[in-house]
């Protein structure tokens, strides 16, 4: 579960490192452990997609 979501994280890490990572956690209201465990379903990348292009 939540394989995708996780890969959100990572490519938040590499735009701008563990700040980047936490604006993200903000952004989703989910954190790397929650995503982690999340279903990755559409509604959910749907967000992660919105928010990654925020940073």
């Amino acid at each position: 579960m939540g394989t995708r979501l996780v890969v959100f994280f990572d490519q938040a890490e590499k735009k701008g490192g563990i700040g980047a990572q936490v604006k993200l956690a903000m952004l989703t209201k989910m954190s790397s452990k929650k995503a982690a465990d999340a279903p990755d379903s559409l509604e959910n990348i749907k967000l992660f997609e919105e928010s990654i292009a925020k940073l």
